[in-house]
């Protein structure tokens, strides 16, 4: 080769090393432009791989929910207090069905004095409660007359801590947002201000207080949970869509059903956690309700192993319905208390 071949094959190898470096770059913020372009800014892009190849942005992400994303007014709104941007009865929801129902926070509709529905396509409905789940921190409303929206579907599984997730919301007076990151810890308890709310997932991620009621989707757009304010936890924080998904199912059957409750709150102590502490792996009971049943039954510092023969660990979180249980149900508790003594524990579930 000539030398001023080998220069201009060195000049073509440079070039495709720098158009290598770039093409993720360019190819996750494709998505991105695509938002912005047409709904305003989003916060900022991430990509994940997906099974046998190819790339998911997150802006590819948040064009497909914005169909699907509603704004819920819960308060009385004057030209004044949108005037000076301090307008605080609007709040975030999404569709789940195509005739009008809808899935917010039980935190974002906490005191509403109203609630009007307003759809993507530019439609307002007014709106009445479903069904809520205030154990989970999960409502469904009825969007009255609604008809040809476009629904969200729920993931069939859980997320996974490490999994993608995307949460996709309009701001009042403000442009389409997102918050993306990773799912940091699931089966988190929480209180949010008025109610103790179990079953969280987490996302590794800023604080919205905003997105209020928001969908938390995967990759796919799938539905893992509902983003919902609980200022005590760090970053991004969402009910679980699997519960959410229960409470759906029961309207649309016709028969909601009760959301269920041991009466405890409980925190997750898995085996790497209790071969560091010497903890018994299971939920370690942190409070009880006194009234409910499992009062006089569990006391803080108890770790319930399994619930029916089923470990703890196995389902993920202390909660009924990660047994099948229903309010009513006989439930019987493999306990350990803080001393090490074994116990069983037979107690009837009750309705959150």
């Amino acid at each position: 080769m000539t030398e001023a071949g080998a220069r201009a094959s060195g000049t073509r190898l440079l070039a495709a090393v720098v158009l290598s470096a770039c093409i993720g770059v360019v190819g996750g913020g494709l998505g991105a432009w695509g938002v912005f372009s047409h709904f305003g800014p989003v916060e900022r892009v991430i990509t994940e791989t997906k099974t046998g190849g190819g790339a998911v942005s997150v802006g590819d992400v948040a064009t497909s929910l914005l169909p699907s994303v509603v704004t819920i007014n819960t308060q009385p709104v004057s030209p004044a207090t949108l005037a000076t941007g301090s307008a605080s009865g609007l709040t975030e929801g999404f569709v789940v069905s195509t005739d009008g129902l809808i899935v917010t926070s039980a935190h974002a509709v906490r005191g509403a004095t109203r609630l009007r529905v307003a759809a993507a396509d530019g439609r307002g409905y007014a709106a009445t409660i479903a069904a809520s789940d205030v154990a989970h921190g999960i409502v469904v409303l009825r969007a009255a007359g609604a008809s040809g929206l476009t629904p969200l579907h729920f993931a069939p599984a859980a997320p996974r801590l490490g999994d993608l997730a995307v949460a996709v919301f309009r701001p009042a007076l403000g442009a389409v947002t997102t918050r993306s990151g990773i799912v940091s810890a699931v089966g988190v308890g929480a209180n949010d201000g008025g109610a103790d709310i179990t079953d969280l997932v987490t996302v590794d991620s800023t604080a919205a207080p905003e997105a209020d009621g928001a969908p938390l989707v995967d990759g796919s757009g799938a539905v893992t949970g509902v983003v919902t304010t609980v200022a005590s936890e760090p970053g991004l924080v969402a009910a679980s869509g699997r519960d959410a998904a229960s409470l759906v199912s029961g309207v649309q059957s016709g028969s909601p059903t009760a959301a269920a409750s041991f009466g405890v709150s409980s925190v997750i102590v898995d085996a790497i956690l209790a071969a560091a502490t010497g903890l018994t792996p299971g939920a370690l009971v942190r409070s009880v309700s006194a009234a409910g049943p499992a009062a006089g039954l569990l006391q803080p510092g108890d770790t319930v192993t399994s619930v029916n023969g089923t470990s703890v660990l196995s389902a993920g979180a202390l909660e009924p319905g990660n047994f099948s249980l229903l309010a009513g149900d006989r439930a019987v508790l493999e306990v350990t208390a803080p001393g090490g003594a074994s116990r069983a524990v037979t107690l009837t579930v009750a309705a959150a």
